[in-house]
């Protein structure tokens, strides 16, 4: 992995068409434009890159042409992509590694740089009270429901799982238990420098916040449905902001 590293998550691209949603996807291919005119560095994403991803020995969703060709174009200019499975689309067998040539992550991307130990993970099922989302992430990650859940035709259960991902997000998602987040997450990164990690990344609770502390750094990765957020690690430190902050910077 080699230096700058360029953090993007959550950032819940839909199947559908509309106006917003090609705006929101011309903002990160200009992401994309400045990170290959810079021609060096490492992609990162956090997870939730996709609202919905599952795919089968036949059929992958439709409507992500067009960030799949960035992807793949981004890779081809020589910066590796790293892509952390998030809890919307953790269930990717081998189709986005091929097609775009990334490194497909189903658990948390430890590495180090800079003499610190790092840690970004996507962050589901932290929150100390959620002990019933901890037992259906177990459930639905098992390989009997995947197995069974590819028997579904796939304009039902591709559907039926569209209409799930953006209901179930009321809580990680919501401003309103931003105390909760945040107190449950810094106790979680503390346990994480305790154990020589010295910069933790967490995703999926869509807030943007870089938190230093004596003992090491928390930072939050933002999201891509209002904040547009870029985290950026290098040899000059730490640096967020949002897609246009990021393209002014690299400028």
């Amino acid at each position: 992995m080699k230096a700058p590293f360029y953090i993007i998550s959550d950032n819940h691209f839909m199947m559908q068409d509309n106006n917003e949603e090609r705006a929101r996807r011309e903002k990160l291919f200009s992401i994309f434009a400045s990170i290959k005119e810079k021609g060096e560095g490492t992609l990162i994403i956090g997870g939730d890159f996709f609202d919905f991803w599952f795919e089968t020995k036949y059929i992958v969703p439709n409507g992500y042409q067009n960030l799949i060709e960035e992807l793949t174009s981004l890779r081809n200019t020589g910066i590796e992509i790293h892509y952390l499975a998030g809890n919307h689309d953790y269930w990717d067998f081998g189709y986005l590694e091929q097609k775009i040539g990334l490194i497909f992550h189903r658990e948390d991307l430890k590495f180090n740089f800079n003499n610190n130990n790092i840690l970004i993970t996507h962050g589901d099922g932290l929150l100390k009270n959620d002990y019933g989302y901890r037992l259906l992430k177990k459930i639905i990650r098992h390989p009997l429901f995947i197995k069974l859940f590819k028997l579904i035709p796939p304009r039902i259960s591709f559907n039926l799982a569209n209409k799930i991902s953006r209901s179930s997000s009321h809580y990680n998602h919501n401003d309103k238990f931003i105390a909760i987040i945040m107190s449950d997450i810094l106790e979680y990164a503390k346990i994480q420098w305790n154990h020589n990690k010295n910069i933790v990344m967490v995703g999926h609770y869509h807030q943007q916040k870089v938190i230093k502390k004596k003992e090491g750094t928390l930072i939050f990765l933002g999201d891509w449905l209002t904040k547009f957020s870029v985290t950026t690690l290098s040899e000059k430190g730490i640096w967020q902001g949002n897609w246009e902050e990021f393209i002014k910077k690299l400028a």
